[in-house]
């Protein structure tokens, strides 16, 4: 251990000591080794062909990417050729944070020096935004040893521009030339990935290989017998899963609370089937169930009511509600708006002259425009003025720079909440409703993407960082980084190389078709959401709350790995 992983001592000044940036748990963690896995202790691996799986590529994809579109599935295995000519590898992160990102960096460089110690490993700063504008940094030993097993990205900063023009595609040509790169690893989400994906096909010429690295909180980045879970989701799951415990314990001690929670989870409700497993609240909402029973926003608040009433009718006015921040898109007749109302936008985007832009018009101005486009329907403005007011402000904030909405930014736990506290106003008129309703909102999103990462993701994103290496290092590109079988111990985990091609698909953006990988939502055959929709009708009455606590880095509980993984990898 270095002088520098050692907490100051400063007896003449005892505030310095107490205030030092790197607090006792940060400077633990900066010396915490993650352990190779079989496949590598012996040098980089080599491959060779993953039979027994089916990945079909649809046309589409074949036409935009035909060189990527022949990759086929690759086993990594012991015993790697050795390095004779070093080589320079470039590495970004992309999209939001996730926690293990940087142990993904670390694992590229450490198995790129130890393949030659001439290998260079260059940062691109701020996102694929570096790339464009040749904005980067040398990685070296030093800085590796500063934030491995930190949470962030803050290494080198992350963005979410995409590589999606001629323009931008050259400056990254450029860019990569000028640097003499012969790899490029993207660390990143479903849309990252897509990127990695055009850029394998559009640089073969230069030489340059690419490798994506699956990156997101979200949790719906999978493919199914391959990839099970990206890197950072067991973290912020974790995170938020603290934070959840605290208010069982709390609204179990006052009796008197009603908290609603909202989980980060664009377009799946993973992370919520994650937390519900953790710690048991009284009503789970699973975006992926609302759209398969057809529910309503009002069959929903309907939904959340009940439960209120009858614990009210047992004594019991307290409880924690979990809402994924995707709902809105699982709710039929909200996603049908938010899909037409994003078309109308980027259609009069497209069309504003000078400075005009849909959202610099009054808010009547834009309803009034929506409401006069050829695409919306009478029933669309029934359901659409039938909406709190906030819920139809938030239908219309701007999209982010993919097109998507964003859920985010949409407070809808506080807009459940009233809707619910409505409802409950005309029970008791009824004298259905006899409780009290007092209640608090929340919103766990960015803070879990920012946490210490568990253990679990401390080996796996060191790990996926080696097998990115590996595969550049056996001539691959057009690739994703995975690892199989990552419910079992550390020993018995599989290295992989999933080609991108078969993992697209076409998917509307701004009012076009685009190519980019498919989101994996939660299955309601799985496991995991069979246990869950099982045990929830006992946790609604009653009290079972479970309080997991902080993240452990020691003892029996630092090897924890997903409860949705363990299920489901039990086939029940």
């Amino acid at each position: 251990m270095t002088d520098k992983n050692i907490a100051p001592q400063n007896p003449q000044n005892p505030i310095v000591s107490l205030l030092c940036n790197d607090s006792p748990v940060r400077l633990e963690r900066m010396v915490y080794q993650p352990p190779l896995i079989p496949a590598f202790r012996e040098g980089s691996g080599s491959i060779r062909s993953l039979d027994g799986f089916s990945l079909e590529v649809l046309k589409a994809t074949r036409e935009q990417l035909p060189f990527v579109s022949e990759n086929r599935l690759v086993d990594i295995i012991p015993g790697g050729a050795r390095q004779e000519q070093s080589r320079r590898i470039g590495i970004v992160l992309s999209g939001g944070p996730a926690p293990g990102g940087h142990n993904v960096i670390a694992g590229v460089f450490e198995a790129a020096k130890r393949a030659h110690p001439d290998n260079a490993i260059i940062g691109f700063l701020a996102g694929p935004k570096g790339i464009i504008t040749k904005k980067y940094k040398d990685i070296d030993a030093a800085i590796i040893s500063e934030y491995k097993n930190s949470g962030g990205f803050h290494m080198l900063g992350t963005g979410r521009d995409k590589i999606d023009n001629t323009d931008k595609m050259a400056k990254c040509r450029q860019t990569c030339a000028d640097l003499q790169l012969d790899g490029l690893v993207v660390v990143g989400g479903d849309d990252s990935n897509t990127n990695a994906a055009f850029l394998a096909e559009d640089m073969r010429d230069l030489g340059v290989q690419v490798i994506g690295v699956p990156k997101t909180i979200d949790g719906d980045l999978q493919v199914p017998g391959l990839l099970q879970v990206p890197f950072g989701y067991h973290s912020a799951c974790m995170s938020f899963a603290t934070e959840v415990g605290n208010l069982n314990s709390d609204c179990k001690s006052d009796l008197k609370y009603w908290h609603f929670n909202r989980l980060m989870g664009r377009s799946a409700s993973h992370i919520a089937l994650e937390v519900a497993l953790q710690t048991h609240p009284n009503v789970i909402l699973i975006g992926e169930e609302i759209e398969d029973k057809e529910l309503t926003i009002h069959n929903v608040v309907r939904l959340i009511a009940d439960v209120i009433v009858e614990r009210a009718r047992r004594g019991m006015n307290y409880g924690t509600i979990l809402i994924p921040e995707g709902i809105l898109e699982f709710i039929h007749e909200i996603n049908v708006l938010i899909i037409k109302i994003s078309y109308i936008i980027a259609s009069y985007d497209k069309e504003a002259v000078g400075e005009e832009s849909f959202h610099k018009l009054p808010f009547e101005d834009q309803v009034q425009l929506i409401d006069n486009h050829d695409i919306w329907r009478d029933y669309d403005s029934r359901v659409f003025l039938g909406l709190p007011t906030e819920l139809q402000r938030g239908l219309l904030l701007p999209r982010d720079s993919h097109g998507n909405f964003q859920y985010a930014q949409v407070r809808t736990e506080r807009i459940l909440l009233d809707m619910v506290a409505t409802y409950l106003r005309k029970q008791r008129g009824k004298g259905i409703y006899k409780g009290t309703f007092k209640h608090q909102n929340h919103y766990y999103g960015y803070d879990g993407r920012g946490t210490f990462p568990t253990k679990f993701d401390c080996d796996y994103g060191y790990n996926l960082g080696v097998t990115a290496f590996t595969l550049l290092a056996n001539g691959c590109t057009g690739y994703m980084a995975a690892i199989k079988d990552v419910h079992k111990p550390l020993e018995q985990w599989r290295p992989i190389g999933i080609p991108l091609a078969p993992l697209m698909h076409l998917e509307e953006r701004r009012g076009r078709l685009e190519l980019v990988i498919a989101k994996q939502k939660v299955d309601l055959d799985s496991p995991a959401f069979k246990v869950l929709a099982q045990e929830r009708i006992k946790w609604a009455q009653e009290d079972h709350y479970r309080f997991p606590g902080p993240i452990q880095f020691s003892g029996p509980c630092a090897d924890a790995k997903p409860i949705t993984l363990q299920l489901n990898a039990l086939g029940l």
